[in-house]
């Protein structure tokens, strides 16, 4: 199985002016592996000629896609050191080695002590494929896992994925080389201890004789001397090609796509960034990134219209005032700048009149709403208390002129915040890809960056 990264929202391209300020993308806005966070369990065998010793896991903690139910119960095993001294107690080749139910200390059994069983997660997006790691659970119940796990040493998905409810993945081994650990045990001698205790059917034995193994001390069961949990990045980015580095200097630190743009320089600059996950699997995207040299003719056109992204509330913000896109750039770091959206229309010219772009600041939510309708205005100010009408306004056209371009309008109506966009690319992906955002349509006419 691999949980190839996704690109949850397009690089959109851009279309700046010269001798432009930095931009700045945060990539984990864009990509994400759904399966995980980056938590990764360590499994450290008592003894480390055991295939290396150690087996590394990532884990499968991210809500929808991942288990997040099944990792937090693994996880707080894992925090009370209830698996330390814990044994693989069953071993069957070519199938599973089991472990998470015993503790041994000078040949004393102890039971883990079983917290309450955790809802079945299983998916058949994570199916039960050599070097997975899941739960086991009774086989009349689905929602019966405790603290026993297993390690899957074959493609077990035609078995283990239709029995009752399926048994929930939770993990996958990192590399090959952790995985060997998992095949060592495999290939040791396995003995009947039932005697002992009635689920060691299936007991691997550390044995210096093959032909004769015995269980004379902790030394010949196969122990882990501890089990952690540490956090790593879900994702590393890196920038596949740029092919314009004369114009624009592309770099990436902490996750974070800085545009550096050359000074009196204008032109267009292909840029593919990748992003890699955990397990090695990877994907790309490409954008386009224009510095225009903005020589528009001041009786007809206005002010650029910038956009911002609230990375808290995945909303945009827009303003024409250079003074407010720089306070924002300068003191507030959720703000994302992504340059010169379009450009607004000169209030006092032009043919037919253009009309007042309302901004009004949703104070439940944080986020901003425009509108050209003043019948719209008029309705928010008079009957919606949480909005307030904002200095900052523009203007636009309410039908198509020469030149111009369509603002498209959605609503989110679950957080009651909307989305603007001047790409028909963008309003295309948001169309067929997010059905909880609602088209409503052109919401006013501006001109193009880059006319």
């Amino acid at each position: 199985m691999t949980t190839n990264p996704i690109v949850t929202q397009p690089l959109y391209d851009l279309v700046v002016f010269k001798n432009e300020t930095d931009t700045n993308v945060n990539l984990s806005q864009h990509f994400d592996d759904p399966f995980t966070t980056g938590e990764v369990a360590s499994f450290e065998l008592a003894d480390n000629s055991l295939g290396g010793g150690v087996t590394n896991v990532l884990l499968f903690d991210q809500a929808e896609a991942g288990a997040p139910k099944t990792v937090d119960n693994f996880s707080n095993y894992v925090q009370n050191g209830d698996y330390v001294n814990s044994i693989i107690h069953r071993s069957v080749p070519n199938f599973i080695v089991q472990g998470g139910g015993f503790t041994v200390k000078d040949l004393g059994i102890e039971q883990v002590p079983a917290a309450p069983p955790v809802v079945n997660e299983f998916s058949a997006d994570r199916s039960n494929l050599r070097g997975t790691m899941a739960m086991a659970k009774l086989g009349d119940d689905p929602n019966s896992a405790t603290n026993q796990w297993f390690f899957n040493l074959a493609d077990n998905s035609a078995n283990l994925d239709n029995q009752n409810g399926g048994f929930t993945v939770f993990g996958e081994v990192l590399t090959n080389a952790d995985l060997e650990p998992v095949d060592a045990i495999a290939a040791l001698p396995i003995i009947d201890a039932s005697g002992a205790n009635p689920a060691f059917t299936d007991l691997p034995v550390i044995a210096e004789d093959p032909n004769n193994p015995v269980v004379e001390s902790d030394a010949n069961l196969v122990g882990y001397s501890n089990i952690s949990i540490s956090q790593q990045n879900e994702l590393e980015f890196e920038v596949v090609s740029n092919s314009n580095p004369d114009l624009v200097n592309v770099s990436i630190n902490e996750g974070e796509l800085t545009l550096d743009y050359a000074d009196n320089q204008s032109g267009t600059a292909d840029i593919s960034i990748k992003a890699t996950d955990l397990l090695g699997d990877s994907v790309e995207d490409t954008f386009t990134v224009k510095v225009a040299d903005r020589e528009f003719d001041p009786d007809v056109l206005g002010s650029s219209v910038y956009r911002f992204l609230n990375q808290n509330t995945s909303t945009h913000l827009y303003t024409t005032s250079e003074n407010e896109r720089d306070f924002i750039i300068k003191n507030l770091p959720n703000y994302v700048s992504e340059g010169a959206s379009y450009v607004s229309v000169d209030s006092l010219t032009g043919s037919p009149e253009p009309q007042q772009v309302y901004r009004f600041l949703n104070q439940n939510t944080g986020t901003q709403l425009y509108t050209i309708s003043a019948t719209e205005k008029d309705f928010i100010a008079n009957n919606l208390d949480n909005f307030s009408l904002e200095s900052e306004s523009f203007f636009a056209y309410t039908t198509q002129q020469p030149g111009t371009i369509p603002i498209y309008r959605f609503s989110l109506p679950e957080t009651g915040s909307h989305f603007y966009t001047p790409s028909a690319s963008e309003k295309d992906f948001v169309e067929d890809n997010l059905p909880n955002y609602q088209s409503e349509g052109i919401a006013y006419y501006a001109f193009p960056v880059d006319l």
